[in-house]
């Protein structure tokens, strides 16, 4: 890559890089970024340079293609030269040079934002609300009118996705309509409707219309069937499966099962084990541990590509489920009670409150009910300055007392598992079932 941005490189490795980069690798992305900070690569007669470099791996490309492969190179530079200042400074600079007003440049930052969303959330909103800028100012002159609006529609929907993981309904659905709207003024491409729709079924999912995203997710699957694309085919039905698993594990299965045989597994391993790790999960929920921890061990080596924590914490946290079905208890406690530190230091308070359940479901197998009904009345007390809805905060007490008071607890669990996975954001009464 070094050799590549300093016009080193022979022909044969930069077809191979260039070919790679506009893939859109997010890995290959973050090395570029670093590699591009590091050389300074935009000094004055860069473009004849890279003219030239472009020419050689891209014999066969039009001449469009080399623009716009060039802009996206270059957005990897703007972006490492504003990335340093703070979000007002960004737009300043960005809304006052046109030079940042390219299709390259808005489409690192879409880039950017994904990469930054799990971990700074609000970092990844600033950047997504700069790509809304760019786009706004993009030449409809080069581009078109209609494709120019699907791009900030793009935009829009990046957005609403960002604020669904920042836990900002409202505003992730503010977003979503707008993306509709300014979509209904683009070029009327299926395939741009069917991306809006796959983010947005996942703010759907998370507030819990499980089955109202499986259903939405459909129209998807039909525009990547006419489009004869397989790839994406399996990843809608890969969603489908992860939506609907919460409720009806069996259901989830079938269509995970689906997106295995469709998926291309070079073309995105993370998508790989995103499979894997909801098949072993949703194998575990419908009663099949030993199944499932087949599945997690053959994926192993797929989670040690991926050492975010993100993808660690969920490991973990299947590790656990599947150690209590399988009855090592004492194992599941363990993975369970460092993983609840590890979710209330990162301020993951739906995960807290699933794991809570999920290690007081453990203890009381262990026939351990005062220690479990001890760790609901500490998590009430954390619970209580998060600002939840009034039923969440009441469904909880129920949980409490039923464990206090030593009743039969019969499926409580599962039940109010089910309900904060449903009611999380959206109040509602936990009905309660009489033992």
């Amino acid at each position: 890559m070094g050799r590549f941005l300093r016009a080193e490189a022979s022909r044969e490795e930069s077809q191979r890089i260039v070919r790679h980069l506009l893939s859109g690798c997010p890995q290959c992305f973050e090395r570029t970024h670093r590699a591009i900070s590091e050389i300074g690569l935009w000094s004055s007669g860069w473009e004849e340079a890279y003219e030239e470099v472009f020419q050689r791996a891209l014999a066969f490309a039009t001449r469009e293609e080399q623009r716009l492969a060039l802009e996206r190179l270059r957005g990897w530079e703007q972006w490492s030269s504003l990335e340093p200042l703070n979000p007002q400074t960004r737009f300043a600079v960005v809304e006052a040079d046109e030079s940042f007003h390219t299709w390259g440049f808005y489409d690192r930052l879409l880039e950017a934002g994904r990469w930054h969303m799990r971990t700074e959330p609000a970092e990844a909103i600033d950047v997504v609300r700069l790509a809304i800028t760019v786009a706004e100012r993009l030449d409809p002159a080069t581009l078109g009118e209609q494709r120019v609006a699907d791009l900030l529609a793009r935009a829009w929907a990046a957005l609403g996705n960002v604020k669904r993981i920042a836990a900002d309904f409202e505003g992730a659905r503010r977003a979503f309509n707008e993306a509709w709207r300014i979509a209904a003024g683009g070029t009327g491409d299926p395939l741009e409707a069917a991306h809006i729709i796959g983010l947005e079924a996942s703010y759907i999912k998370d507030i819990g219309e499980f089955e109202t995203a499986e259903s939405t997710l459909e129209e998807a699957l039909e525009i990547y069937r006419k489009a004869r694309d397989p790839h994406q085919q399996g990843r809608i039905l890969l969603q489908m499966g992860d939506v609907i698993g919460y409720v009806n594990p069996e259901r989830g299965l079938a269509h995970i099962r689906k997106a295995l045989a469709l998926i291309d597994t070079a073309r995105d391993p993370r998508l790989e084990l995103c499979a894997q790790h909801d098949l072993a999960k949703f194998l575990n929920e419908s009663g099949r541990a030993e199944g499932a921890l087949v599945i997690l061990d053959r994926a192993r080596p797929l989670y040690k590509k991926f050492q975010d924590d993100f993808t660690q914490l969920r490991l973990h946290w299947l590790e656990g489920k599947i150690a209590a079905n399988l009855g090592d208890l004492a194992g599941a406690e363990s993975i369970l009670g460092q993983l609840w530190e590890e979710l209330r230091v990162r301020d993951l308070n739906q995960e807290v409150v699933l794991v809570s359940i999920d290690l007081a479901k453990v203890l009381t197998w262990k026939g351990e009910v005062a220690r479990a009904a001890e760790l609901v009345a500490q998590c009430y007390a954390i619970m209580k300055g998060w600002g939840l809805h009034r039923d969440a905060l009441a469904a909880w007490l129920v949980l409490q007392k039923t464990l206090a008071q030593g009743h039969a607890l019969g499926d409580i669990f599962q039940r109010i598992e089910v309900y904060y996975r449903r009611h999380w954001v959206k109040p509602a009464e936990f009905e309660q079932v009489e033992e």
